[in-house]
């Protein structure tokens, strides 16, 4: 039991981390290339408000709008991360980290934190490789032709890129996630075995006393 409640501890202290770690992801994700791409627009002659491309992108093709559409979703990264803080501090509130024996709460907890964090890290899988798809459909051809001279002569005032880093880095992330919360499910099963075993030595050993004690 005692190696069961260290691994608890820190499982608990992994998903705070972690759930910490996807807020900040959210918070960098439009960083790097999509930020570059953000950059290509300017103000329409005569408006205040319209935007319009630096470049012309093809049919079919994404320019700097791609910025704006994926906006939402960037949100919605920030929303999970700040959920899946509050489940892991959930965990803490339960005492699921220390508890020698589970109760009602914990199993509430753990589920949730699990189940919710599961859930969530494949949703965000599948929509960040959308977006990601979506983000190789940009006119790069155009795009670096109206950039080419800062590139060629000023590379520190181009804005340019064609990394998709940032959205790699998002499967890494809830891959992670989705994993530890695979292991807190495990260490539920874990738990509830342990428990089942003390109880049943317990149960022996007052047998034992009781027909000592009737002998």
């Amino acid at each position: 039991m005692k190696t069961q409640m260290k691994f608890q501890k820190y499982l608990c202290l992994v998903m705070l981390i972690l759930g910490a770690l996807s807020l900040a992801y959210a918070f960098f994700y439009l960083s790097g290339s999509m930020a570059e791409l953000g950059q290509n627009r300017r103000i329409e002659q005569g408006s205040e408000e319209q935007f319009v491309s630096t470049f012309t992108a093809a049919d079919g093709k994404y320019d700097y709008k791609l910025y704006e559409l994926i906006q939402p979703f960037n949100n919605t990264l920030m929303y999970c991360g700040i959920v899946m803080v509050l489940l892991a501090v959930v965990l803490y509130v339960t005492a699921c980290n220390k508890r020698r024996n589970y109760y009602i709460s914990n199993y509430v907890a753990i589920g949730a934190c699990a189940g919710t964090n599961i859930v969530m890290s494949i949703v965000l899988m599948a929509l960040n490789a959308s977006w990601r798809s979506k983000f190789l459909n940009v006119d790069f051809d155009a795009w670096y032709a109206s950039q080419q001279f800062y590139i060629e002569n000023m590379p520190e005032s181009a804005h340019y890129s064609e990394s998709t880093l940032w959205f790699d880095l998002g499967f890494v992330v809830y891959a992670l996630i989705l994993t530890a919360s695979l292991i807190l499910v495990f260490n539920l099963v874990w738990k509830i075995l342990l428990m089942r075993g003390e109880k049943k030595l317990l149960n022996g050993g007052s047998k034992a006393v009781e027909g000592g004690a009737s002998v």
